[in-house]
C-alpha cells in the first residue's frame, strides 16, 4: 500500500505504523509503512445526487427484503425455516473465506460429532455467533461484536471477544508488509474507532452527535464499509462484518426477522466486493459501493425467497405426513428441531419431546419409515438421523 494508490479527497488519513513481520529463517522484523484510518461516518456526500441516482436500486432493495420478510412470516413452523436461511448465511460466509463444509457435516458439527478444529465446527460457529446476536438484547455495539467473536474464533493466538492490539495488513502474505494491497489502522487506534462507529450505528442514543440520518439501506452500507475497513480483530472481521448485515435490520426495527442475508451473493461476486470496499478507501467512491451493495442484499433477497418458498412447502408436508390423530404434539417437536438442527439422535428426541428413551425411539423409527430421517450407519452408539430432505432443501439446486 502506497500512499500513491490514494487519490485527493479519499476518506480517511495515513497514519505512521510498525508492522512486526517473520524473515526467512523465523526471525522477527520491524518494518515501517502507513496505515490507512478512516474519517468518522457519515461522509460527507450530495445527499440529493446519490439518492436520485441509487433510487432503484434502494428501492428493489427494500421491496424484496420487506417481501421476504411478509413471506417468513406468514409461513407455519417461521422460527425453524428461519435456521435453514442462517444456515445458507454462516456457509456461504465461511465460504468467502475458503472455508468449506456441507449442511450434512455443519449439522454433525453441532452433535460435536467431528473435531472442533474442522472446516464443518468453524461453520457451525458461525452460526452460533448469528444466533448469540439475534438472542441478545444489546443493539448492534463493540460490546456485541466481541461477545460473538468469542463464541467463533477458539485460536488464542486471534484474541477471542478482544479487539486486536497490534497491525495487520491484507494481501499475500508471501509479498509481505510493504506489498500489502491494504493496511487497516494501527492496533492502538481500534477501540476509538469502534466507538465512533457504534455511534454511527445507533444515531438516536444521548451518546450521539445529532444528525440527519440517510436511507436505511444505505446508511447499512456505510457501517458496514467502516467496519471491514477498521478490521477490529485480528481474525474473524469478514464473518463477524456480514453477520452484522443479517443481525442490524432486525435490532433496529427495519424488519422482523433475519432476512437481510449478503454473504450468498458476495461469495459469487467477492472480488469485485473487496475492490469495491477498497476503492472507498482510496477514492472515495461511496456510490459504487452503496450501489453494489444494495444490489447484494436485493439478489440475495430474491434467491432466499425461492429457499424459504421451498422450505415451507417441505413443512406442510412434513406436518401432513406426521399428524395423526390423536393430535399430539411431539411430532411436531421433532419436525422443528429438525428444521432448526436437520440432525437428531434418540437422546436428544427423548430430550426434546420429555419423554422416554424407548418412546422416542418409537417416533424416530416413525420418522424413518416416512423418509423424514436417514440413519447414518457407520455409527454404532447414540446413532444421528440426518433430514437429509431438509438438507437439499437449504443446500438448493446449485449443490445438489
Amino acid at each position: 500500500m502506497q500512499p500513491s494508490d490514494f487519490q485527493a479527497g479519499f476518506p480517511g488519513v495515513l497514519e505512521p505504523t510498525t508492522f512486526e513481520e517473520g524473515g526467512p529463517g523465523g526471525e522477527k522484523a520491524q518494518r515501517q509503512g502507513l496505515a490507512f484510518v478512516p474519517h468518522p461516518l457519515p461522509p460527507e456526500l450530495d445527499r440529493t445526487r446519490l439518492l436520485g441516482r441509487l433510487f432503484d436500486v434502494l428501492d428493489r432493495a427494500r421491496t424484496r427484503l420487506v417481501r421476504l420478510d411478509g413471506l417468513v412470516d406468514a409461513l407455519p413452523g417461521r422460527t425453524a425455516l428461519l435456521s435453514g436461511l442462517r444456515i445458507r448465511e454462516a456457509r456461504a460466509s465461511s465460504q468467502i473465506e475458503n472455508t468449506f463444509a456441507s449442511v450434512q457435516d455443519t449439522a454433525l458439527a453441532g452433535l460435536g460429532a467431528l473435531r472442533p478444529e474442522s472446516a464443518p465446527a468453524e461453520v457451525h460457529r458461525n452460526q452460533q455467533a448469528i444466533e448469540h446476536g439475534l438472542r441478545s438484547k444489546l443493539p448492534i455495539c463493540g460490546r456485541l461484536v466481541l461477545e460473538m467473536h468469542r463464541l467463533l474464533i477458539t485460536d488464542a493466538r486471534h484474541r477471542p471477544g478482544k479487539y486486536r492490539d497490534t497491525q495487520v495488513c491484507i494481501g499475500d502474505e508471501h509479498k509481505g508488509f510493504r506489498h500489502a494491497r491494504f493496511v487497516p489502522p494501527p492496533g492502538a487506534r481500534v477501540r476509538e474507532l469502534m466507538d465512533l462507529w457504534e455511534r454511527f450505528c445507533n444515531p438516536n442514543t444521548p451518546q450521539s452527535t445529532p444528525r440527519d440520518t440517510l436511507p436505511y439501506f444505505v446508511e447499512l452500507a456505510l457501517a458496514h464499509y467502516q467496519f471491514e475497513t477498521i478490521h477490529p480483530m485480528s481474525d474473524g472481521n469478514g464473518r463477524l462484518g456480514r453477520a452484522l448485515v443479517t443481525l442490524a435490520p432486525v435490532k433496529n426495527g427495519e424488519l422482523r426477522h433475519p432476512v437481510c442475508n449478503l454473504s450468498e451473493w458476495v461469495q459469487k461476486n467477492r472480488q469485485e466486493y473487496y475492490e469495491r470496499l477498497l476503492r472507498v478507501s482510496t477514492h472515495g467512491e461511496w456510490e459504487e459501493w452503496v450501489g453494489f451493495f444494495c444490489t447484494a442484499i436485493a439478489e440475495q433477497a430474491a434467491a432466499d425467497t425461492v429457499c424459504a418458498e421451498g422450505l415451507g412447502k417441505l413443512y406442510a408436508d412434513y406436518t401432513a405426513k406426521i399428524t395423526t390423530r390423536r393430535g399430539s404434539i411431539l411430532p411436531t417437536r421433532l419436525l422443528d428441531h429438525l428444521f432448526d438442527r436437520q440432525v437428531v439422535t434418540v437422546t436428544k428426541a427423548a430430550e426434546i419431546m420429555g419423554i422416554t428413551y424407548a418412546a422416542a425411539q418409537k417416533h424416530v423409527q416413525a420418522f424413518e419409515k416416512l423418509g423424514i430421517l436417514v440413519a447414518l450407519k457407520d455409527v454404532k452408539y447414540d446413532r444421528p438421523y440426518l433430514a437429509m430432505g431438509i438438507i437439499r432443501a437449504i443446500q438448493g439446486r446449485d449443490e445438489e
